[in-house]
């Protein structure tokens, strides 16, 4: 059965890479929204707007031409639109007698393809059971059979999210993102907290003694009244992350700040029972065997991470004799 590349575990996991047009997408939906998205929210987003410039694409191409079956009767200077190449469209150019004793009395068609010059045979008056005779234009735009963007999401999850978060936070534009407590957001969308509030949360935090929350901080700014609150929220927390001077911390199931030059020293440092030991080792000594093992264990802290990095595939030599 013919299926629709959205609709392909080979599309979304070998090839989809977020675009320029795709940065720009999300940066509408963003605008627009004028309010924080998570991730998966913005994957979802973007996996819809796939399959919508899909549909676009097979309705503008279905127009331009007969879809190909190969039961069909063609003619010279007809133009058909082959599904199995990407909905491109050809012009029939010649038709010929086929020549094969497994199908019996058939025709070839040659047709000229409109985005290049190159000619290529199909079989047309074909008797033959064929995939193709089965399917028709509508069923390539009938939305029964299709999984739906949020079903794709579940399938492809972690490659969705790893290509859109590369692009989020390296990409050419990822200047105009930021993300706060998994939540992505326009920068320019922000509320200027600058540094004499941030001033001030020192102070404030350093007179308690204590961690305190974002909205016992606030309390005491001036920050844009005419910003919602929970927009000063993710400002705030923005730019005390983003200053060395604060530290996150858990106070039971509460985020809250603290200064770091008052947190305890064993608060900074792992304890010794988590530390980890490093065994020191001659790896030239191991075996193909081992050094498979141990690429496979993957160990961070491992003696191939701290010196130098294995390759998936254990290398061979060959030796050839004279």
């Amino acid at each position: 059965m013919l299926q629709r590349q959205t609709q392909t575990a080979t599309f979304w996991r070998d090839q989809f890479e977020v675009a320029p047009d795709d940065l720009d997408f999300t940066y509408n939906l963003l605008l627009d929204a004028q309010a924080p998205r998570t991730l998966s929210d913005l994957s979802i987003a973007l996996i819809s707007e796939y399959v919508r410039k899909e549909d676009a694409k097979i309705q503008s191409e279905l127009s331009k031409g007969e879809l190909y079956q190969p039961r069909n009767h063609y003619e010279v200077g007809q133009k058909l639109v082959f599904p199995a190449m990407d909905f491109a469209v050809a012009e029939i150019v010649e038709v010929r007698t086929g020549q094969n004793p497994e199908h019996g009395e058939f025709k070839v068609i040659s047709a000229k393809f409109a985005d290049s010059d190159r000619v290529r045979e199909f079989a047309a008056e074909l008797a033959s059971s064929h995939q193709l005779n089965n399917v028709n234009g509508d069923d390539f735009l009938s939305e029964d059979a299709l999984l739906s963007p949020e079903e794709i999401y579940t399938l492809y999850q972690d490659e969705i999210d790893e290509s859109i978060l590369y692009a989020l936070e390296e990409s050419e534009r990822s200047e105009d993102f930021v993300e706060v407590n998994g939540n992505w957001m326009l920068k320019d969308m922000l509320v200027d907290v600058h540094v004499g509030y941030l001033n001030i949360a020192e102070a404030l935090i350093e007179v308690a003694g204590k961690p305190l929350g974002v909205k016992e901080l606030m309390a005491e700014l001036d920050l844009d009244a005419n910003v919602s609150e929970a927009m000063q929220v993710l400002s705030m927390n923005h730019a005390l992350s983003q200053d060395d001077r604060f530290d996150q911390v858990n106070v039971g199931a509460e985020k809250k700040w603290f200064l770091k030059r008052l947190e305890p020293a064993d608060a900074l440092e792992a304890p010794i029972i988590l530390r980890p030991t490093q065994p020191i080792y001659n790896r030239a000594l191991l075996s193909v065997e081992l050094l498979q093992v141990e690429w496979e264990l993957d160990d961070e802290w491992g003696e191939s991470s701290l010196s130098s990095e294995l390759p998936a595939i254990v290398p061979s030599t060959s030796l050839t004799l004279t």
